[in-house]
């Protein structure tokens, strides 16, 4: 049995904490796993499926998934010459990524990954990431470990850059689709992924098309959503299940509190 893997992305509302949980869903075996708003892709890391395909609009992620699998060992090369410091914090984030190299561009994205206010992705208008500087209290910046060992599990990954739709169009009868979109509530704020073109709420129809065509496709799925009217809505076909979670993206630790989420599936979860 494989020892579980940890991501090395922070990503603010990352599923880590239901991982327990979401595992029990992963049928095994063969089975192709695919997962369109893939993140810190910590259930992909969890279980470490052999043939899997990772999808994203972020275009910065993916960039740094494919120069991971790909050459490990220059990527870390280029990540240890960072110097880890607010000043050089916002000094790259000043500076273009299409202005770097390769190994150098993904470098920045995970050193800005690690070092930013609670892990949270967020641009401007212009599509430039603008997120504070605020590194982990534990001050743990990587462990190396995690990288390399993500290679190897990227190496049987496709990768693929695009909206959700983009990636479910390679679906196929018998794979595993785990979908986690940005939440989007009509009654309140919470917090979502702010790029050019994001998962919003005009986006839960063909969310809810899609879920519908994975079912009469035979494709196992779960998919988790803040509980609220609209995801009571979009999954009440597919047995949502409430779960409490505590949430990880408050200003301040002792801010943070507990709320739900639901879990729904056309599939049962193995006991």
């Amino acid at each position: 049995m494989l020892e579980h893997m940890r991501s090395f992305v922070r990503w603010a509302g990352s599923k880590r904490l239901l991982l327990t949980q979401l595992r029990r869903y992963w049928p095994g075996g063969a089975s192709r796993y695919v997962e369109p708003f893939c993140g810190s892709a910590c259930l992909f890391f969890d279980i470490q499926p052999s043939c899997a395909i990772l999808g994203d609009l972020n275009e910065e992620l993916i960039w740094t998934y494919r120069v991971v699998r790909n050459n490990p060992g220059l990527f870390l090369e280029s990540f240890r010459r960072i110097r880890f410091c607010r000043k050089n914090y916002y000094k790259l984030r000043s500076t273009h990524p299409s202005q770097m190299a390769e190994a150098d561009r993904a470098a920045r994205f995970l050193f800005l990954n690690r070092a930013c206010f609670n892990g949270i992705y967020r641009t401007n208008l212009k599509g430039e990431f603008n997120v504070p500087y605020g590194p982990p209290k534990s001050g743990r910046i990587l462990d190396e470990k995690w990288v390399t060992s993500a290679s190897t599990a990227l190496s049987r990954a496709l990768l693929v850059r695009g909206d959700f739709e983009t990636t479910l169009d390679h679906v196929q009868s018998g794979d595993f689709v785990y979908l986690d979109p940005p939440y989007c509530l009509k009654d309140r704020r919470m917090f979502s992924e702010y790029l050019p073109g994001s998962f919003s709420t005009s986006d839960l129809e063909r969310l809810a098309s899609r879920l519908r065509r994975l079912d009469e496709r035979n494709a196992k799925f779960v998919i988790t959503y803040a509980d609220s009217p609209e995801a009571r809505n979009l999954l009440r076909n597919w047995r949502p299940r409430r779960v409490r979670v505590r949430r990880h993206v408050a200003g301040f630790s002792h801010h943070r509190r507990y709320a739900y989420e639901l879990i729904a599936s056309n599939c049962s979860p193995r006991s």
